[in-house]
């Protein structure tokens, strides 16, 4: 009999896990923050990667534990330049209040 054959996966391959990132381990400080951020962008711009994988890191980003602190203005710069690609390239979203501000979405209140 034949035994059923068993994927093997590459021993380079790095699964993520709760807040790590491929290749990055865990984002806990500002500067790996910005330095996926980059990375995201970096892919977007020369279209090495396809808009929903930026939006799947993006989301990734919001849902860290401690965004709030981590995020600061430089890396809510690169955040939203990332944002503007994803719509760019079509896709129909809401712009999250993370990085917008109402008024910047046209959600603005008229006092």
């Amino acid at each position: 009999m034949n035994a059923p054959s068993k994927k093997k996966e590459p021993k380079d391959v790095k699964k993520a896990k709760g807040s790590e990132v491929e290749g990055l381990g865990e984002i806990t400080t500002k500067e790996q923050l910005k330095t996926f951020l980059v990375e995201v962008r970096d892919r977007l711009a020369d279209q090495s990667a396809a808009a929903v994988y930026a939006v799947t890191a993006i989301n990734h980003m919001m849902s860290l534990p401690s965004i709030y602190s981590l995020l600061d203005n430089e890396t809510k710069e690169i955040a939203r330049d990332i944002w503007l690609r994803i719509k760019q390239s079509g896709m129909q979203l809401r712009n999250p209040p993370l990085l917008f501000q109402p008024e910047e979405d046209g959600l603005g209140r008229n006092s």
